[in-house]
């Protein structure tokens, strides 16, 4: 009987880890897609639903990166009606081993976060001190006990901070494993296991002065599936640092895309769409259409013109002057280019005129 006992907990306990592993929850085969939408939140997390875009990641190949072997997924982002016909634009890098999931940490999707903190802190370079931290962490514990920290990197250093003077600091990356959970998606429902990865900074060892979260669901066969960043106001006037207020970030599964095959049609009506990115840092791209008009029995080319202005209705720069005919356009802005080369983040409007027709839309520079 007791050799029974021994072999049922045996067999429990291997399975019980043979449903941990980390490779259970990546697709198996490459050409894996995911299709997202994204909502930018604001400070007190409500959706901006203005400044929504679609992203597309697809598994392209397993390779070696950074000394791992690499899922690498491409990465696109855009407006709904133009993210199929554009390329991917960046790499995503994931890992499994046993019961770990690991991700390459790039600042590259944390960057305007680091520029602002670079302004309000200019003695400390933030975006210097996290490149340096870039490397292959295992943020996804699948066998983690429920509700327990396990710490990914923790470094202690000084900042200073006028008047106070060298401020002892201490950045913490860590993670949680939380209850597991079903979530509804446009595709049916998945049992996931649902992660919190956070940055925290301490002054003091003590003071909270920021804590990022990014909580994560991750679904057999699929991976992640829903990602949601909080937006917060930060109020840190303690060391004294004026309060300022971060944007945050709910990303879903969408059934919106639909992919176009061999497919033209002229524009009937005028539209100029929000750019993509937005927020961007350097360079973001502007969408817009221009219809047929016909006049004495022949189409014809219409004036266009396109140009950014400042906040205070200065003009930045015209990206478009010229005869256009009817079809659907875009034109990249490059605020590292040329005349613009020194903007300062912030708020820049772009104008579309053609015709009759005058449009105008916001976008943000966030350096």
């Amino acid at each position: 009987m007791k050799e029974l006992l021994a072999f049922l907990s045996l067999f429990l306990f291997i399975g019980f880890s043979s449903a941990q592993q980390a490779s259970d929850y990546f697709p198996s085969q490459t050409g894996f897609e995911w299709e997202f939408k994204a909502i930018p939140l604001d400070s007190a997390s409500n959706p901006i639903n203005a400044l929504a875009y679609y992203r597309i990641d697809r598994f392209e190949s397993v390779a070696n990166y950074e000394g791992k072997n690499a899922n690498i997924v491409q990465t696109k982002s855009g407006l709904l009606d133009s993210i199929i016909f554009q390329p991917y634009q960046d790499s995503l890098y994931y890992s499994t081993e046993g019961t770990n999931g690991y991700e390459y940490f790039s600042i590259k999707n944390i960057e305007g976060y680091l520029t602002i903190l670079n302004t309000i802190v200019p003695s400390f370079n933030f975006v210097d001190f996290f490149t340096s931290l870039q490397d292959w962490y295992p943020l996804y514990q699948f066998a983690s006990p429920i509700g327990d920290e396990y710490t990914l990197r923790q470094i202690d250093t000084t900042i200073f901070i006028d008047p106070v003077g060298n401020v002892p600091v201490r950045f913490r990356y860590f993670g949680t494993r939380l209850d597991d959970q079903t979530i509804p998606t446009v595709l049916g429902n998945f049992d996931c296991k649902k992660f919190v990865i956070q940055w925290n900074v301490k002054a003091y060892t003590v003071f909270d002065i920021i804590t990022l979260s990014d909580t994560i669901w991750i679904a057999p066969d699929n991976w992640i599936v829903q990602d949601i960043i909080p937006g917060q106001y930060v109020d840190i006037s303690i060391l004294p640092i004026d309060p300022f207020s971060l944007l945050g970030l709910e990303t879903k599964l969408t059934d919106e895309i639909v992919s176009v095959e061999n497919e033209e049609s002229i524009p009937t009506e005028f539209s100029l769409e929000q750019n993509y990115p937005n927020p961007f840092n350097p360079s973001t791209k502007i969408r817009y259409t221009i219809p047929s008009v016909i006049a004495s029995g022949t189409t014809q080319s219409q004036l266009v013109i396109l140009k950014i202005y400042d906040v205070l209705g200065n003009e930045i720069a015209t990206l478009v002057n010229e005869e256009k005919s009817a079809g659907t356009y875009e034109i990249e802005f490059d605020s590292h280019s040329g005349s613009v080369r020194n903007l300062t983040s912030g708020v820049y409007f772009y104008k579309l005129q053609a015709g009759s027709f005058v449009d105008t839309k916001k976008m943000i520079l966030l350096k």
